[in-house]
């Protein structure tokens, strides 16, 4: 699966190569990915969102386990297509890859009692984000289109 996506209200665009265990987001340099988790196909014309989280080389397994224990409710989500969990194979970013029907989809997922529930310890002692030493910084997220250029 090759995808061509561009990042809503400008920025480079990036094309996403899915082969086997392994993903490649490619911009200005390549970067490989491999999948840890996944759930459906990945949809040429759909809303990407890719999540970016920095975690500590030495903390990489907890936070793997975290994801590999989910509660894998997003699933149910009115308007999603796909996720991917994606370790990073040369620095230290991960990215978690959801796929919606539209942007609306995502927001109103992170709206959902379901995404409260998967995300019921941040901000508490139990959460990873609040666990000293494994994540470098704060997550963000960027929506990206289907681009034909």
């Amino acid at each position: 699966m090759k995808l061509k996506i561009q990042r809503n209200h400008g920025g480079e665009p990036l094309t996403i190569i899915e082969e086997g265990n392994q993903v490649q987001i490619v911009s200005e340099q390549v970067n490989t990915y491999e999948i840890i988790d996944q759930s459906n196909n990945l949809c040429e014309e759909a809303v990407t969102v890719l999540n970016y989280i920095g975690v500590y080389n030495e903390k990489r397994q907890r936070f793997e386990e975290r994801f590999l224990h989910r509660p894998r409710m997003i699933e149910n989500e009115q308007g999603f297509i796909a996720i991917r969990v994606l370790r990073p194979l040369q620095d230290d970013i991960y990215i978690v890859l959801t796929q919606w029907q539209t942007e609306e989809d995502f927001r109103n997922w992170q709206a959902s009692t379901a995404y409260q529930h998967a995300h019921k310890n941040r901000n508490t002692q139990k959460g990873i984000d609040q666990e000293q030493g494994v994540l470098k910084g704060k997550p963000y997220h960027y929506f990206y289109q289907a681009s034909h250029r």
